[in-house]
């Protein structure tokens, strides 16, 4: 009786930790050609309370597995909606948190941040960094950290690289907040951790007509546990974009440039002949 009662634990057990499916994260970022840009953050997170009927676990769409349906709500205090309250309360001057959105039996946090230039993006980038309290931007080394080369005349070339684990670092701030304050860790304890509850699903950079994206996807030949088919997720350790720009501020130099070179040269042409 006892090894029964084991078993059947274990399986509740299982259940539970199956039961729950990470916010999925996408990270989204354009430049211009000065080095200004935004760039969004955006978590969807499945809720339970908004469908009517059992949400199928997308490691196992056909429901043949035994994985059991998605359950969220249950393991945030305040339910999933609490997650935009303490966005609201505890992101960063410099982002706006927009109201969140419902598409189905998903709901849709996004954040976003403008920056002026490159230097100005550092910036807020470093500062989300160091919101981490475990994490902070002198641990990462130069390779890791986002870069900007711009090259050429008047087709002007950016070039932007960054590390996964740098956009990992600067989402740190909200996931072990999020973590910390409002989930369930007594429901949860032992089987779902901080890094259980979130995961870098769709990642983007465009620079004019150039672009870079990773997009979550379902393999229904890759491996996992007992049975096969799972979700894949962002698995890139960097990311490298670049984009052209016809300069048009460079071409307007030259021209007035060569203007009043032409000016000054037909009054000294005028002033010989005098």
């Amino acid at each position: 009786m006892k090894k029964l009662f084991a078993l059947i634990v274990l399986l509740a057990f299982a259940f539970v930790l199956n039961a729950c499916w990470p916010g999925e994260i996408t990270v989204e970022t354009t430049f211009n050609i000065d080095g200004s840009g935004t760039r969004y953050i955006i978590l969807d997170v499945m809720d339970d309370t908004l469908s009517t009927t059992p949400i199928t676990n997308p490691d196992d769409p056909a429901g043949t597995e035994g994985k059991g349906a998605v359950l969220n709500d249950k393991h945030i205090d305040g339910g999933v909606i609490a997650i935009q309250t303490w966005l609201e309360e505890n992101a960063p001057d410099f982002i706006t948190v927009h109201d969140a959105k419902v598409e189905g039996y998903h709901r849709i946090f996004t954040m976003s941040y403008e920056f002026k230039d490159f230097d100005d993006f550092l910036t807020k980038y470093q500062t989300l960094v160091n919101l981490s309290p475990t994490l902070s931007w002198d641990d990462f080394d130069a390779s890791e950290l986002p870069t900007l080369v711009v090259s050429g005349g008047f087709t002007k070339t950016l070039t932007f690289k960054e590390s996964k684990a740098i956009v990992d670092a600067s989402l740190d701030w909200a996931i072990d907040g999020i973590w910390n304050s409002i989930y369930d860790e007594a429901d949860l304890a032992g089987f779902v951790t901080k890094n259980d509850i979130s995961v870098l699903a769709n990642y983007s950079v465009t620079i004019n007509e150039g672009k870079v994206e990773e997009l979550r996807f379902y393999n229904p030949t890759a491996a996992d546990g007992a049975g096969t088919g799972k979700v894949i997720f962002v698995e890139s350790d960097s990311f490298e974009v670049s984009g052209s720009f016809f300069n048009v501020t460079l071409l307007i130099i030259v021209i007035l440039g060569v203007a009043a070179v032409g000016v000054g040269g037909f009054f000294v042409f005028k002033k010989i002949k005098k």
